[in-house]
């Protein structure tokens, strides 16, 4: 490889995180103690947090996305809450990438399907029986409805600051690489 080509390699690579800056979300395997790990970090609400803590678990730096966004004019006085909506979807793209039965890009419509399809499926295995699985489910559709209702609240703020994507879970796919997978 001449220097040149290696040139433009670097130059291709560092354009594609910067890009998709959570491209390194779906790439992280799927374990159980990151698992345990993720719904340990959960807020209350449902919600992750868009923190450098949080962003490594997955080796993201959110503070691109969050500059990126205040600079296209993001109000402080809902940053903080678009920001957790983005980790939080990352989240629920993450699991739905490594179930394996998703094909992206998804719709809204696809993670309500996908979370009643996952609590159908997990219904037949008696809950009771097992706590933490209980624990998990519970948490995952706690996830999903601030992503559904905060969404919701802000839809109209993809358009208002002139992102390329029209809906949230459009952007954050993109920032993830997933709307590509088609």
């Amino acid at each position: 490889m001449t220097s040149n080509e290696a040139e433009k390699t670097i130059e291709s690579a560092s354009t594609n995180t910067k890009d998709t800056p959570l491209r390194s979300i779906i790439e992280t395997p799927l374990s159980d103690s990151l698992v345990n790990e993720i719904f340990h970090q959960q807020n209350s609400d449902g919600s992750y947090p868009a923190t450098e803590t949080f962003g490594e678990l997955f080796n993201v730096d959110f503070e691109q996305i969050k500059q990126e966004l205040k600079e296209k004019g993001l109000d402080s006085s809902v940053s903080d809450e678009i920001h957790r909506l983005i980790s939080t979807a990352s989240i629920l793209f993450y699991f739905l990438y490594h179930s394996q039965k998703t094909k992206f890009p998804v719709d809204i419509d696809g993670i309500k399907q996908f979370v009643s399809k996952a609590r159908s499926e997990l219904e037949g295995f008696s809950l009771k029986d097992d706590p933490i699985m209980q624990t998990y489910v519970d948490k995952g559709e706690l996830a999903v409805k601030f992503v559904i209702d905060t969404r919701e609240k802000y839809a109209n703020l993809c358009n208002d600051l002139k992102l390329a994507q029209t809906s949230w879970e459009s952007y954050i796919q993109h920032l993830m690489g997933l709307d590509k997978q088609a």
